[in-house]
């Protein structure tokens, strides 16, 4: 039996070797080894919070954060593997002095019949910077304009501050944080919630996604007025000191001005009224001359439009020495008007103002206003109607009455002689 077993040994190997042989002759032509390649596998980065805790961040350099991974193995095997199940990881805690971290991949579906796994880059590189926080204002730019008659009116926004976090380097490049409101052919308010976008110094974007910030978008109310023009009305009150008398001239270096508001209370208003108060020429002795800020004046809820260009206006008073004329009368040159039917008036001496003789009398007043006084055709009236009315008369008595004349003076001509002229009245 052991010759049996042992004759031609050498034989029984050959064969053996042969059926091996064949076997994997058959085993590759059915399920041959094929290398498949994943491109574009991105690295995780693990533990990288570990690095931001220390107050750094990271940006990989060199686009070595994706690599290309091969994958050797029957291909039965790889030809199942999808890329989603390709791991590429780089551990921060294996960070060297370099900055670089070493690459590991693998699989997560036949890890152990695979042949072989590798990635085309070997190490991440890294930048590895200082963490910056900054806080910037937020600046809101209104563009375009609203319909015509309307301006822009104050703005509010919900917040004005804004926290920026990131790279150092790329945080020293911001200068300003903005958004941007529209409000072309705008009747209303505006109410709006805007992003917020980074500028650099020469007005450029920065726009990274290393940056951070506490919030992307502002609130903002822009509001919108309604404009009109209206002009501006003054009261004058007090008399200039004795002597001295307003010549009716006022000046004012503004007429009208652009106002805005609400709708429904810019329509409703007429006039800027400044009260007499802010014009009293009590006393003066020469024009008076005031400045009025005109906002003062303006209800609630409406403004000048342009108060940088309207806000003041600068009213003059003109005031100038009285002079004085003297006129002449006689007691011919009384007449007594509105006496009634059946009644005959006849004027009366006084021994002091109506005499026989001829009266003269001071006039008083701008020289304007007494050059219009024809000195020699002064009348004097005596209105018995008027004085009947005021003392609610039906009919008078025989008696003598007392009356002011009437000299026909122009409008700021006066006499300061207070007298009146005694009148007899009796039946025809």
């Amino acid at each position: 039996m052991k010759k049996k077993i042992t004759n031609n040994w050498d034989l029984k190997l050959l064969a053996l070797l042969f059926s091996v042989l064949l076997w994997l002759i058959v085993v590759n032509i059915d399920d041959p080894v094929k290398t498949v390649m994943f491109s574009g596998v991105e690295v995780k980065i693990l533990n990288g919070n570990e690095l931001e805790a220390q107050g750094q961040v990271y940006e990989i350099l060199e686009d070595t954060g994706v690599v290309n991974v091969t994958v050797k193995g029957r291909r039965s095997i790889v030809e199942d593997i999808a890329k989603e199940n390709i791991k590429a990881v780089a551990d921060m805690r294996d960070l060297t002095s370099m900055d670089t971290i070493s690459i590991k991949v693998s699989s997560n579906k036949y890890a152990n019949e695979i042949d072989d796994i590798k990635c085309d880059i070997d190490n991440v590189k890294l930048n590895i910077e200082k963490l910056k926080k900054i806080q910037k204002p937020i600046h809101v730019d209104v563009t375009g304009d609203p319909e015509n008659g309307y301006i822009l009116g104050s703005l509010t926004t919900n917040m004005n501050q804004v926290y920026i976090e990131g790279p150092e380097s790329l945080v020293d490049t911001i200068a300003e944080a903005k958004a941007q409101l529209q409000v072309d052919n705008v009747m209303n308010n505006v109410s709006s919630s805007i992003p917020i976008k980074l500028y650099d110094a020469e007005g450029k974007v920065v726009d990274d996604e290393r940056l951070s910030m506490n919030v992307e978008h502002v609130s903002v109310n822009q509001e919108v007025l309604l404009t009109k023009k209206v002009p501006i009305h003054y009261e004058i009150q007090g008399e200039p000191a004795e002597g001295y008398a307003a010549t009716g001239e006022v000046t004012c270096n503004v007429e009208e001005v652009l106002i805005a508001g609400r709708k429904s209370i810019v329509e409703k208003y007429e006039a800027i009224e400044i009260p007499s108060t802010e014009l009293d020429l009590s006393g003066t002795t020469a024009d008076l001359t005031v400045v009025v800020d005109l906002e003062e004046f303006l209800p609630n809820y409406i403004s000048l439009a342009n108060p940088n260009d309207e806000g003041r206006a600068t009213i003059k008073i003109f005031v100038e020495p009285e002079e004085i004329i003297e006129i002449s009368f006689s007691k011919d040159d009384i007449v007594v008007e509105g006496v009634p039917e059946g009644y005959v008036a006849e004027v009366l001496t006084d021994g002091n103002y109506v005499t026989n003789e001829e009266t003269r009398l001071k006039v008083y007043g701008l020289d304007t206003i007494l050059s219009k006084i024809n000195q020699n055709n002064i009348k004097l009236k005596l209105d018995f109607a008027a004085y009947m009315q005021e003392r609610d008369m039906s009919t008078p008595n025989t008696g003598i009455y007392y009356l002011i004349p009437d000299f026909g003076l122009p409008e700021g001509a006066y006499i300061k002689d207070n007298f009146q002229v005694p009148v007899r009245t009796t039946k025809n």
